[in-house]
């Protein structure tokens, strides 16, 4: 029930996206793709800002501790700072393409409704997850075998959509009136097992996150200074309660954010793909470029730092397997 309310938020996520990228196109001058680009860019805290207020508020009990109230507290204040960044920008760019007040309206009054549900919603889940608990199990770790399974289940996933890509663009191809070449169809189809390979990748990680809240009693405070300790280094003196949970949560997220760094290369090679074959067609040369450039960018950033952290998380767990099962040792 959980991952499929996973799904379909993601789902809807994307699709709301999508619909304001469609909304952007009918609506702006394309001849300038690059206040499209901006204007996609800051439809994003519009959507995703409200998705993690709500996710964190429905997972964490932020009502636990001072510490955790604030640290919530702090998240939202973010996302609302995002929003009110994302409507200046939307207001502006209205302004410069002369495009009228639809986008901006629609635009920053989907944030605004979609901030207020999270933050109503969100608690409800929560009481309704404490109410409804999961049969308590012993912690046990990750067994290199599930790692390697669901490794298998994501080659399969790509290869299998890679395939029937060929096979559905082959045929489909016969009937256009303008035929692709055999790079173009194997690029589209190599973009779409990309994507869909991410996809199973991210989807993997859903059942051990739920580790990461079990280890810390879903206590974000808590959770944030175990973090600082195992994948930031920070020089912090755990409690003694608390050193079995920082070995149990670099356990998992050494995992987890392997497959979540997957994701974001497999993503993002999918969408370099497909802009790549709309160079390659000769359309919407600098709107391609642009995107091309911009995630090259994002991934330079974030893929060093997040090998780093993953290295950090598997190195405390070997100086620390003893934490592990304290009673075992």
């Amino acid at each position: 029930m959980r991952i499929a309310a996973f799904i379909v938020t993601i789902l809807l996520a994307t699709g709301l996206l999508m619909g304001g990228v469609t909304l952007l196109v009918l609506q702006s001058d394309l001849q300038d793709p690059g206040w499209i680009f901006v204007q996609s860019l800051a439809m994003i805290p519009f959507v995703y800002g409200p998705l993690t207020v709500g996710s964190f508020r429905a997972s964490w009990d932020v009502a636990g501790s001072l510490e955790s109230g604030r640290y919530f507290r702090r998240i939202v204040l973010v996302v609302l700072g995002l929003e009110a960044i994302a409507a200046v920008c939307t207001v502006a760019c209205a302004i410069v393409t002369s495009s009228g007040p639809l986008i901006p309206v629609v635009f920053i009054g989907t944030g605004a409704v979609l901030t207020v549900i999270a933050l109503l919603v969100g608690p409800i889940v929560y009481r309704y997850d404490r109410a409804h608990p999961r049969p308590h199990q012993e912690w046990v770790a990750i067994e290199p075998t599930q790692v390697r399974r669901k490794i298998v289940v994501v080659a399969i996933t790509f290869v299998g959509v890679l395939a029937l890509g060929l096979i559905g663009l082959g045929v489909v191809n016969d009937f256009a009136p303008r035929s692709l070449s055999l790079s173009q169809l194997l690029l589209f189809a190599l973009s779409f097992a990309c994507i869909m390979a991410g996809a199973v990748a991210i989807f993997s990680t859903l059942r051990w996150n739920r580790r990461l809240r079990d280890v810390t009693d879903r206590d974000p405070s808590r959770l944030r200074r175990i973090a600082k300790v195992v994948i930031r280094k920070k020089p912090i003196d755990l409690e003694p309660e608390d050193l079995t949970a920082a070995a149990r949560y670099a356990a998992v997220i050494s995992i987890t954010m392997s497959f979540q760094l997957a994701y974001l290369v497999l993503l993002y090679a999918g969408i370099l793909l497909q802009q790549i074959n709309t160079l390659r067609e000769g359309f919407g040369d600098s709107f391609s470029i642009i995107i091309i450039v911009f995630l090259v960018a994002i991934l330079a950033v974030i893929f060093p730092l997040q090998v780093v952290r993953i290295g950090r998380a598997r190195r405390y767990v070997r100086e620390h397997t003893a934490d592990l099962d304290p009673l075992a040792a």
